[in-house]
């Protein structure tokens, strides 16, 4: 009786390694773009404040188990007469799992007073967004935003 108990134990352990093993699927964006920033005023309304130049690497890691989401990026940002105010180094990750259901969250930032990003002009840009990015460029890009993750 004891050894049929831990066949069958060993059996159900081996399955469920087996299904862990599933197959994971991970994607990276390397992202160059602007967009607006707004904040909501008195009567409830967003306004636009300004905008953000943006350099950043997203990657996306799923399996049928669990998500993974990280994003770096370098964010700097202007008001709304195109005067720079700051920039942050950002560095955040989510987790979630869909077995538990377990939610996990964090973010290391660190603000300096740099304009940092690259790649993008500095007139006329509004809803900029670099498509078409080369793989030599998308390296570029990632490579400096990498460079800045030391300040966390």
């Amino acid at each position: 009786m004891k050894g049929s108990f831990f066949k069958m134990s060993l059996l159900i352990v081996s399955i469920l390694l087996l299904n862990a093993c599933s197959k994971v699927e991970e994607v990276q964006h390397i992202s160059v773009f602007v967009s607006e920033t707004s904040e909501q005023d008195d009567e409830g309304f967003f306004v636009t404040t300004g905008y953000k130049k943006v350099n950043s690497i997203t990657i996306i890691e799923e399996s049928k188990h669990h998500v993974k989401t990280v994003i770096k990026s370098i964010e700097d940002f202007y008001d709304i007469e195109g005067n720079y105010l700051k920039t942050e180094i950002i560095h955040s990750t989510f987790n979630k799992s869909y077995v538990t259901q377990k939610e996990d969250a964090e973010s290391l930032k660190e603000e300096i007073q740099k304009p940092s990003t690259i790649l993008i002009p500095d007139e006329n840009i509004e809803l900029f967004k670099l498509d078409n990015k080369t793989k030599e460029v998308e390296e570029k890009v990632k490579e400096h935003v990498l460079s800045f993750m030391d300040m966390l």
